[in-house]
């Protein structure tokens, strides 16, 4: 089940998107912050704002704001030029130093953590249907999840 972004103003096309990649785009790039949706201390669970709006992530026809969606597109459209920046960067290492991006972790020995040290490149698919949400988020006027 994918959500369906319901423009406010007719005129502009309703925007779809797949279940999974939702979500994972409001987690990703901050757009989620803001409308005070973010990860919780369980996993598959969500923080959000209460009030009557519903979840952004539940399908209950929450409501984005016209404000909030502009501000949306934009924080997309950073996430994007910054992601397409390091795309670049990476397309012109060697081999040697692409495995060593992917291997390389950090090690937290308070908690005995560790994460990866470099960002990795992100698909070009991703980032074009995120382009595609930043063009639909600038011009509906706000938009209902459904």
């Amino acid at each position: 089940m994918g959500y369906d972004l319901i423009a406010k103003k007719k005129e502009t096309e309703d925007f779809s998107i797949g279940a999974f990649t939702w979500p994972i785009m409001l987690q990703e790039t901050g757009m989620g912050y803001l409308l005070g949706y973010g990860k919780n201390v369980e996993p598959s669970s969500y923080v959000y704002q209460e009030g009557g709006k519903g979840s952004p992530v539940s399908n209950d026809g929450y409501t984005v704001s016209s404000f909030e969606a502009k501000a949306m597109a934009k924080m997309a459209r950073g996430f994007i030029s910054v992601k397409r920046f390091i795309n670049s960067r990476y397309d012109k290492m060697s081999e040697v130093d692409k495995e060593m991006h992917k291997t390389y972790k950090s090690y937290n020995p308070d908690d005995g953590t560790s994460k990866k040290l470099y960002e990795q490149p992100i698909s070009e698919e991703y980032l074009l249907k995120l382009e595609k949400f930043a063009d639909f988020a600038e011009k509906c006027g706000g938009f209902s999840i459904h």
